[in-house]
């Protein structure tokens, strides 16, 4: 029952005076004149109906006589998105201020399923908080393995468009669930006519890189322009490119740690400082095996300790010390990886195709919208479209590698077959010049020579590139069709029910996967009798010992076609080896999305009306619902092979019923001082199957203009983000907690806070009890059915000026909150925070069970914890806020022949804060001005046309941005800084981009232009790559040339 509460009754008042508008607007319809059909108000673009002369924008239902929108929204016309040479909308929308480069094109490949999305994510606060629209509706999700919820923007027709408009703070009552940080809504064109042809290629100046564009337009008017139909064709390609393909790049030029005394650093040389031509010292695409020093014979570092000895296998299996200038720590137990060298003849990590800076995108496109006035009442729309993507995307290691454990104990294979990732002495690949190098080294470190036999074993640090390379092919169709009746009642009532459908099908093929239990069976390469070079366990099988890894059926025959390996140098596998070791994989993926919705808005101008006009309001009705599936070949799923190993994940359905109302009321009206005085609210309740229940949100909005020049307006916005079904659902599978301390025994109940004691014995925990975990503690780790939603607060309050004719000035300041913050947490802190936090009930508790005196099921002792019950998965505890002012002029003017277009955003970040740490709510940690966030962020365009010619130039420019972390530099909370001297220059250096325009009109319909992106070829600073977390927000492309061609018949 919600009809008692405040907000139940808030909503009923708005349902009553919408009735009101109904029953009397009714009346009033029978007699009015036939009127064109009306777009939907979410979907018009900002400008008058060609009847009513009201404007309808974004972040409403309801149509305004005066455009006047109480929300901050950035509008960006098709024109400017086509400003530049990017033919990718996802790409030109990341470089705008406000968004993080989350999921653009050039970090994409950084996790599994991913390469090639290009998410939006407003203000940092994630890809999943950020809802985007086409035409005011839903669309179908494209990122199974991110968070089901996310929608390529490769998805959207580029040409289609006619503006985006990007609506900041919470919008869940306008348009439900996932619109905490604000909404991007894509306005496609609707009376498209005639037929569009435009055609563009770009290319840098190293000939790499280059990315073409094709696209047909077509559409008509039709039945006395009654209706319309247009028809999109669109084609894409972004090429690939690879470090190596660049001198600046192919380089590894960077920070290495070169000083960690401990504690922070306040003076004296930084922690990092900077090289040039970096070569790593833990691994080699031929083999690499390290080898301590007891004199320091191979250097010391700065901290004294002893460098290790590294020697690299040559192509000729022989071994040879590597060079260089060795930087650095010496590896320790807290640095195991070590130190680097300065040139010399290690790695770098980039050679070949390694590192790629740019997966491969093709895009298709096929997109058709259309309406038909029957009457003014009855206006029927559809939309429909296909896309299918197609990404190329690569590891930055060749099918695998190794390091002494990767492969063995970490994919849960026993001993012996786990110990052959480590050659022994008695291999025979292994040349009598290496045998005798690596032996006279294990001497130097300490070792007794009496103790190193044939059978020892040595530690191989190997890329194993020679193997090819990993390949993860994406086909992703997305398929997407909308149909619905809109039509004025009356000239006061208007209405819109549509259906929309979405379904998003990938397809992912793996190329160059490797078997694990394979590689280890052909690492033991032996001698059999006849003197042939065999797998050990086809000599005898025992070798190959019990498997734990739940491979076991197919160990008798992987021994029988086993090849051995030569793991020595790079280039001494077989190809049959290859073809053992190898195998292509597939993964597929499903979405799909249905939603339903019903409106209808009016206002009361047939019968009654403020001082300020008539009562406008909006009701109306959603349904959604959503489903997922995600599924790998048994092998991988089974973790048979050097690739994350997904459980299918075919979760139960999505599904939430809406109902919603909208009003706004006018309340005074040219007046002086008074021109205008707007307020409004809305509010929405949602009951969600599943976990999340019913949801409450709800708005506040203001609108005061004293002067025609001078706007005020304002909103307090309450918005939710469901969990999704990724969090929900996602397979729990089993994995193991090393080194796991039970918080309630007796040797750790005084490590905690001072709740812990208590809490344990309230638990049942009996004095004295005492358990240590001599194995690891068997937990599982997955989804959590029982997530509530997210609720943020979020309050916004701005100016808008407009001093002199054709210039425009806004300024809008935001506040973003978001509580229960969906968040994952590891096993050891649920257990320990289930004792340590003041209220025992704590939602940490119900993550795992304890076994009574009697003991637990399999048979552990009393009172331990039950091996299995412990459930790692997000929980909602954690905070996030967000809170900057953002500003927009816009200036158009025409001098008779000559005309001017002035566009400039800066987006200014106050703070942008997180609170994940459980074992204290109020600990804050800051992201504003680190990577990926700045503290400032421009974008400047300017357009100029003179009789046929026209030029635009933009500027973007980014403010430093840290190098590590906010509190390595500044105080935080009363807390001193942690490292104030970690980097020579903790800063990266602000970085400004110029792009250049300038076409010629050819004919009245068909334009040639030609341009240059990034003029002054601005390069990643201190050897960043673009393809980080944050760095993305760096162009690494750099100057490219384009030309293009725009043909209207």
């Amino acid at each position: 029952m919600v009809a008692g509460t405040p907000r139940g009754r808030a909503l009923l008042a708005l349902s009553a005076s919408l009735f009101a508008i109904v029953t009397a607007s009714s009346a009033v319809a029978q007699d009015a004149a036939p009127t064109p059909g009306s777009v939907p108000p979410t979907t018009q673009p900002v400008q008058a109906d060609d009847t009513t002369g009201e404007i309808v924008v974004t972040g409403s239902r309801i149509r305004n006589p005066n455009g006047a929108s109480a929300v901050p929204i950035n509008s960006i016309s098709a024109a400017e998105l086509l400003q530049t040479g990017t033919t990718n909308i996802g790409e030109v929308l990341n470089k705008l201020p406000g968004t993080a480069n989350t999921f653009s094109q050039a970090n994409s490949t950084r996790f599994l399923g991913t390469a090639g999305l290009n998410l939006i994510d407003l203000y940092g606060l994630g890809t999943q908080r950020t809802l985007v629209l086409v035409n005011g509706r839903r669309h179908v999700a494209s990122d199974v393995l991110n968070n089901a919820v996310s929608t390529d923007i490769n998805t959207i027709p580029s040409d289609l468009i006619d503006r985006v408009d990007i609506v900041t703070g919470g919008s869940s009552a306008i348009y439900g669930s996932d619109a905490i940080a604000g909404v991007v809504n894509f306005i496609l064109k609707d009376h498209f006519q005639g037929l569009q042809v435009r055609g563009q290629g770009n290319i840098t100046p190293h000939g790499d890189a280059g990315s073409y564009y094709a696209s047909l337009l077509t559409g008509k008017n039709f039945a006395d322009d009654r209706g319309n139909i247009a028809v999109d064709l669109e084609y894409a390609r972004q090429n690939s490119f690879y470090a190596a393909d660049r001198s600046n790049y192919a380089s590894s030029n960077g920070f290495v740690l070169v000083n960690s005394a401990g504690g922070a650093n306040t003076s004296g040389p930084a922690n990092n400082q900077f090289f040039n031509d970096r070569r790593t010292g833990t691994i080699s695409d031929g083999g690499l095996v390290a080898f301590g020093s007891t004199t320091g014979a191979c250097g010391r570092d700065s901290q004294g300790r002893a460098f290790t000895c590294n020697y690299l296998f040559q192509p000729d299996g022989t071994l040879t010390q590597q060079t260089g200038t060795r930087v650095g720590l010496a590896p320790t137990a807290g640095n195991p990886s070590g130190s680097s060298f300065v040139g010399g003849n290690g790695n770098t990590g980039r050679e070949n195709t390694l590192l790629q800076l740019y997966p491969q995108l093709d895009r298709y496109s096929a997109n058709l919208v259309g309406h038909f006035e029957v009457s003014s009442a009855f206006v029927p729309f559809v939309e429909a479209s296909f896309v299918r993507t197609k990404s190329v995307g690569q590891g930055s290691s060749g099918p695998a590698f190794i390091t002494g454990s990767t492969i063995g104990s970490a994919f849960g294979y026993s001993a012996p077959l786990a110990s052959y990732e480590r050659p022994s002495l008695d291999n025979p690949y292994l040349s009598t010049q290496a045998r005798a190098q690596i032996i006279s080294a294990m001497v130097a470190g300490g070792a007794n020579p009496a103790n190193i036999t044939g059978a020892t074993r040595f530690t191989l640090r190997r890329n194993l590139t020679d193997l090819g390379t990993r390949t993860e092919s994406a086909t992703r169709d997305t398929y997407r069709i909308v149909g619905g009746v809109r039509g004025d009642l009356s000239s006061h009532l208007n209405y819109e029910v549509s259906a929309n459908y979405g379904e998003f099908i990938e397809n992912t093929r793996l190329e160059g996967v490797m078997n694990t239990q394979r590689f280890l069976l052909a690492m033991d390469a032996q001698r059999n009798a006849s003197g042939q070079i065999v797998c050990g366990s086809q000599i005898n099988a025992a070798r190959a010992g019990a498997d734990l890894n739940g491979n076991a059926a197919n160990l008798a025959q992987d021994i029988a076609a086993c090849v051995p390996i030569n793991p020595f140098g790079n280039g001494n596998i077989s190809q049959a080896a290859k073809s053992y070791l190898l195998n292509s994989v597939s993964a597929y993926g499903k979405l799909t999305q249905l939603d339903i919705s019903g409106s209808i808005a009016g206002d009361t101008g047939a019968f009654f009306n403020l001082p300020g006009g008539p009562i406008r309001a909006s009701i109306g009705g959603e349904y959604r619902r959503e489903t997922a599936r995600y599924q790998q070949d048994a092998a991988v799923a089974n973790g048979y092979y050097f690739y994350n190993a997904i459980p299918d994940f075919t979760p139960t359905s999505f599904e939430v019923k809406e109902a919603f109302a909208e009003v706004q009321l006018p309340l005074l009206r040219d007046l002086p001082f008074a021109k205008e005085l707007t307020v409004g609210s809305a509010a929405r309740v949602s009951d969600y199957k599943g976990s999340a229940g019913t949801t409450w949100t709800y708005n506040a909005t203001a609108t005061y203009k004293p002067i025609d020049q001078l706007t005020f307006r304002g909103s307090y916005n309450i918005a939710v983000r469901a969990p999704n079904l990724a969090e929900l659902y996602t397979p729990q599978g089993q994995n193991f907690a090393p080194g796991f301390i039970d918080p309630c025994a007796a040797d750790h109940i005084a490590e905690g806070s001072a709740n812990r004691a208590a809490n344990c014995a309230a638990a049942g925990r009996p004095a004295g009890y005492n358990y240590a975990y001599n194995q690891s503690l068997v937990y599982r780790s997955g989804g959590n059915p029982d997530l509530k939603a997210e609720e943020s607060r979020s309050i916004t309050a701005g100016v808008v000026l407009q001093p002199v004719r054709d210039l425009v000035v806004s300024v809008d300041y935001y506040d973003i909150k978001v509580d229960n913050v969906i968040q994952s947490v590891d096993g050891q802190t649920i257990v320990d925070q289930c004792y340590d936090l003041a209220n025992p009930n704590n939602q940490f508790c119900g993550q795992f069970k304890r076994a009574g005196a009697a003991g637990g099921p399999a048979g552990e002792e009393a009172f331990r914890i039950i091996e299995g019950s412990l459930l790692a998965s997000s929980l909602n505890y954690a905070k996030l806020q967000a809170r900057g002012i953002n500003t927009d002029v816009t200036y158009r003017h025409k001098f008779g022949d000559f005309g001017a277009t002035v566009h400039v955003v800066w987006s200014h970040s106050i703070l942008n804060d997180a609170f994940t740490d459980p074992t204290d709510p109020t600990y804050v940690t800051r992201y504003n001005t680190t990577v990926g966030l700045p503290k400032d962020r421009v974008n400047a365009s300017f357009g100029f046309t003179y009789s046929k010619l026209f030029m635009n130039y933009q500027v973007r420019y980014i403010s430093p941005q840290l190098i590590g972390d906010y509190e390595t530099v500044n105080s935080v909370q009363g807390r001193a800084p942690t490292n104030p001297n970690q980097y020579p220059n903790n800063y990266y250096p602000a970085v400004d981009y110029h792009d250049f325009r300038l076409g010629v009109n050819v004919t009245p319909k068909s334009t040639f232009y030609i341009g240059v992106d990034n003029a002054f070829d601005r390069q990643p600073p201190y050897g960043s790559t673009g393809i980080g977390g944050g760095t993305a927000i760096f162009d690494n492309i750099g100057r490219r040339m384009y030309a293009g061609v725009t043909a209207n018949f």
